[in-house]
């Protein structure tokens, strides 16, 4: 089906319509939240290493001061890993995401036990620290680092653009995936992946995260757009907390313009936009934060109605200083030209909006490996958009199939790794939209009621996981891999991958 035309009839996606839509406020926007107990003990390194039974993920305890006015922080940041492998570990690799920018990231000393430096090896993202004896399986340690970063002015117009995530603007200081994070270990190996300017490389577990962010030379006008519990301690200093996260990124912005409301099943979505979100248009002014955040609120309630639950008390959505848009566990940023270009529904303000914050399933709820597998979490959250406008505006079904795939005519193989492409729009050909395809195809093969009961379970196996494409696939009866192969032979490079004689699930536990 290799560029060839969809022609769609509208159909009935099997979920209720989210009743009623909340008035937006612009009211409060302080959020004290009791701090979890096993987020809130500052580790100590007198003992470094201890042995137990409990198998909790990892904790990230950061102290980090931003120095707004040269946009440059020091951070100290202890991390709590509990080695849940069956062999002994002699070293711990850390992802360093700012690291990959060079002048960003700056190490001043790493310590596993108090007054001896620990022994590491730094390239490009990947840290790998030599542990003083061998950490047995249930045994957990502690790691203090001490580090500055020095941020980049955000890379309008130029090949970086796209990573302003980790960046400031004149208005806009955003500290996405800023903090060295413990490498996932998959068999033997721990898995870290080359940065290239298409798409994203990482793969990351969930952790428990507390902050404690002050900021020094800024202006009195900032806000701090922040996931998961947010308590402002003073004028300068905030506390932040979140469990079960696969990051913790945040924007800090001048004169932010924060609405809010909250959807029938009780979650917060908040909306940080500048003023120019307020457009002129030929029939006068135009607020475009109210269209983005009614369309958040929609697009959430949807997806937890298909999908499962949001596991969150709020979501967090920013307006960008960057192109297109970001996604990270509790928060999403949505590029401004976007609500500055609002014409109507059929604009990129929707689809983006709405791709982003099916993210929150197909990413931060459920992990896959951003650069080996990427389409695990791009095709499923471009689908998202499609099941968003067949809900709500069910007469535009072929404005977006026109409009987000045909026109482009999508060539590639859906699993394809990031590294196999020389541009973005290649990438995005092959993994979004020929991955929609893929996804639809699979849909008219299986039914509603079949599709979208996969997803849902997908959503629930897969929640704090990293999941691989067999763990897809294995949730198929092997009746029904059986009738999906043509699908995945027109699509995949591989399509053989699958083990029809193990699915995970028999015809009574896969059918709905």
């Amino acid at each position: 089906m290799q560029g060839t035309q969809v022609t769609l009839t509208p159909t009935q996606t099997p979920i209720p319509l989210p009743q009623g839509t909340p008035v937006p406020t612009r009211e409060r926007e302080l959020h004290p939240i009791q701090t979890p107990s096993q987020a809130a003990v500052e580790p100590t390194l007198d003992q470094p290493m201890s042995c137990t039974t409990e198998n909790a993920p990892p904790t990230y305890t950061v102290r980090a001061e931003l120095n707004y006015a040269k946009r440059a922080l020091k951070v100290s940041q202890r991390i709590r890993y509990t080695n849940a492998s069956e062999e002994s570990l002699t070293s711990l690799v850390l992802s360093v995401k700012p690291n990959g920018q060079a002048g960003v990231f700056s190490l001043q000393s790493i310590n596993i036990i108090v007054g001896e430096s620990a022994q590491y090896t730094l390239a490009g993202q990947r840290m790998e620290v030599s542990l003083p004896e061998a950490l047995e399986p249930d045994c957990s340690l502690e790691i203090s680092l001490n580090f500055d970063l020095r941020l980049q002015a955000i890379d309008i117009g130029g090949a970086r653009a796209y990573q302003g995530y980790l960046g400031y603007s004149d208005r806009q200081t955003n500290l996405g995936q800023w903090l060295p994070v413990v490498a996932i270990k998959q068999g033997d190996s721990w898995i870290t992946h080359e940065e290239v300017s298409i798409g994203e490389q990482e793969i990351l577990d969930v952790a428990n995260w507390d902050i404690r962010l002050s900021i020094t030379d800024a202006p009195n006008t900032l806000r701090v757009a922040a996931p998961g519990s947010v308590e402002k301690i003073s004028d300068s200093e905030w506390h932040l907390t979140m469990l079960n996260a696969r990051d913790y990124s945040l924007s800090i912005g001048e004169n932010y313009r924060l609405n809010q409301a909250v959807t029938p099943d009780n979650v917060t979505v908040e909306l940080y936009t500048f003023d120019d979100a307020i457009i002129t248009s030929d029939t006068g002014s135009m607020d475009t934060a109210a269209y983005a955040l009614n369309t958040a609120l929609k697009s959430l309630s949807l997806y937890e109605a298909v999908f499962g639950d949001y596991p969150l008390d709020r979501l967090v959505m920013v307006e960008a200083d960057f192109p297109d848009g970001m996604e990270f566990s509790g928060i999403v940023f949505v590029g401004g030209e976007y609500f500055r270009g609002l014409s109507g529904v059929e604009s990129y303000l929707t689809l983006i909006s709405v791709h982003e914050i099916a993210h929150q399933w197909w990413y931060s709820r459920v992990g896959n490996d951003q650069a080996l597998h990427p389409w695990l979490d791009e095709a499923l959250a471009t689908y998202s958009e499609f099941i968003f406008i067949e809900k709500f505006y069910p007469t535009l079904t072929d404005w977006w199939w026109d409009f987000r795939v045909n026109r482009l005519l999508p060539q590639g193989f859906v699993d394809s790794t990031v590294y196999e492409f020389t541009s973005r729009r290649a990438y995005i050909n092959a993994i979004y939209l020929r991955g929609v395809l893929m996804l639809h195809d699979l849909r008219q093969t299986l039914g509603d009621d079949v599709f979208f009961g996969w997803l849902n379970r997908y959503a629930s196996t897969g929640s704090g996981r990293v999941m691989s494409p067999e763990d897809f696939w294995s949730l198929l009866t092997p009746e029904q891999l059986e009738r999906t192969k043509p699908i995945r032979e027109r699509y995949l490079q591989k399509p053989q991958i699958i083990s029809l004689a193990t699915p995970e699930c028999t015809a009574a536990t896969c059918t709905p």
